[in-house]
């Protein structure tokens, strides 16, 4: 009897081909959601500049209004880290939709997914360290396991270790496949970006082409973020169907 052949993941150059232009086609709403994001974000940045604004007046002498000031800066800055949070998660909600729907609604369903969503990641990092522990080469080949954690959370309703566990199943046998995609894909937007960064190292550090093109690289880098995570959702997908 002849041996069943393994089944292939996708080509990483049709892969990448396909990322690309699902991004582009929905560019727009993937702008969309981190505008959603920002609006949120700016109640407790504005917070912050308003209490660093009353620091330079008189009332900066006050301790009780140092106490006040400390406190509130402390919460704004949290509440800002949980919108940047929530804006990721409503990139896994788009792609999970389709990119259809309302923007706004799709953040404000973020919310739903805060709490579980955070516990996953750190359940991961958990597992991570103590790979780490054990030594660098089990935390990389584990890391590769466990890349897929959050889509099957995002996709699956897996939740915790069910989450990591699938992720762990979809990965085995495919391990190389999977490191070698992730890899050259993560290489081509690091070289991406060191061309777009290329016309900074020319002028000095102080001078505003320097952070004017720096903002233009950071919204770029931005950007992208999600194509890397379109591209994941297909390889994720294949693992899916071949382990289906």
């Amino acid at each position: 009897m002849s041996e069943t052949k393994k089944p292939k993941i996708t080509p990483v150059l049709k892969m990448i081909e396909q990322a690309i232009k699902l991004w582009w086609k929905n560019l727009k709403k993937i702008v969309m959601v981190y505008v959603w994001g920002i609006v949120y974000a700016l109640i407790p940045v504005a917070v912050m500049f308003l209490l660093f604004a009353l620091n330079e007046t008189s009332l900066g002498n006050s301790w009780t209004f140092k106490g006040i000031a400390i406190f509130l800066a402390f919460w704004s800055f949290l509440f800002m880290i949980y919108f940047f949070i929530r804006t990721y998660i409503s990139m896994f909600l788009l792609l999970k939709k389709e990119f259809a729907g309302s923007e706004r609604k799709i953040f404000e369903e973020s919310k739903d997914y805060f709490w579980s969503y955070i516990v996953l990641v750190l359940l991961t990092l958990i597992l991570s360290i103590l790979w780490f522990f054990a030594l660098v080469i089990p935390m990389l080949i584990f890391s590769v396991f466990y890349c897929l954690t959050a889509y099957a959370f995002f996709f699956e309703g897996k939740r915790d270790i069910d989450a990591v566990l699938r992720s762990y199943h979809l990965v085995r046998g495919y391990w190389w496949a999977v490191f070698g995609r992730v890899l050259l894909f993560g290489l081509a937007l690091w070289l991406f970006i060191v061309i777009i960064s290329l016309p900074m190292y020319a002028v000095s550090q102080t001078s505003t082409f320097y952070y004017i093109w720096s903002t233009l690289v950071q919204i770029a880098n931005m950007l992208i973020g999600p194509m890397a995570m379109i591209f994941t959702y297909h390889l994720f997908k294949d693992l899916v169907k071949i382990k289906s």
